[in-house]
């Protein structure tokens, strides 16, 4: 009997979080006071440096000098520092655990859980920066934006005698779509037509919405260069994500 294995886990840890929250604050912070300095600094330069489309009159300079001290540089130093600290902030959106055990595979997003049951797992892998589980149908059940290693991964999956590819299995059966192909329904065609319109609006949580009902009619979808590929399944998923 095959003795019970501890999950393997891949989350970012404590240092990752340090890190962010120190770097991009400090970096920020140097940021203001650069600026802070950056007027009185100009004053110094010779005149045929404003003529530069780019920097203001030397007398806007010299207003801007003036009205430099403690108290806007402590400003423009708390700006940066703030500033830092929501770029830190909005990398947590790429912030995703794996938990790989004998008989499930979680994937924790900032917005959600899904479990896959091993028998219903047919493959993990990176898709750019995107891991990306299928089924045993071949449908996506997970694509979640992310930043652990592809090594790293592999290794939590294959720890488990889960499939890890290297690419899409899948990949030489996409299609490019177009509008009005006869392969596809009337309805499909116009779940494209609104994604099209998201992609062109860089509107990724529409895309990925209909991602999602797009899946739900057997067809997987994927985008190279701002253009839809894509390919059916050979079942529609029989559960919805746990």
């Amino acid at each position: 009997m095959t003795p019970h294995r501890p999950p393997a886990v891949v989350r970012h840890g404590a240092g990752y979080h340090l890190f962010l929250w120190t770097a991009f604050p400090l970096i920020g912070a140097a940021l203001g006071l650069v600026l802070s300095m950056l007027p009185g600094w100009l004053t110094t330069m010779p005149e045929w440096v404003f003529a530069l489309p780019f920097l203001p009159g030397p007398d806007k300079v010299e207003i801007l000098a003036r009205l430099s001290g403690p108290i806007l540089t402590a400003v423009l130093v708390g700006l940066g520092v703030a500033g830092g600290g929501l770029v830190a902030l909005s990398a947590y959106g790429e912030m995703i655990t794996v938990e790989v055990a004998d008989d499930t595979v979680r994937v924790i997003t900032p917005d959600r859980a899904t479990e896959v049951a091993r028998d219903r797992f047919g493959a993990a892998f990176l898709d750019g920066k995107e891991l990306v589980l299928l089924d045993a149908a071949t449908a996506e059940v997970v694509r979640a934006a992310t930043d652990h290693g592809a090594k790293r991964l592999r290794a939590a999956f294959e720890a488990h005698g889960y499939v890890w590819a290297d690419g899409d299995p899948h990949g030489g059966d996409y299609r490019r779509w177009l509008d009005g192909t006869p392969d596809l329904d009337g309805h499909v065609q116009a779940l494209l037509r609104t994604r099209r319109t998201a992609l062109e609006n860089k509107d990724a949580e529409d895309a990925a919405g209909l991602r999602a009902e797009l899946a739900r009619h057997g067809v997987v979808v994927r985008d190279e260069e701002g253009r839809q590929h894509w390919r059916r399944t050979p079942a529609s998923p029989s559960d919805g994500d746990a």
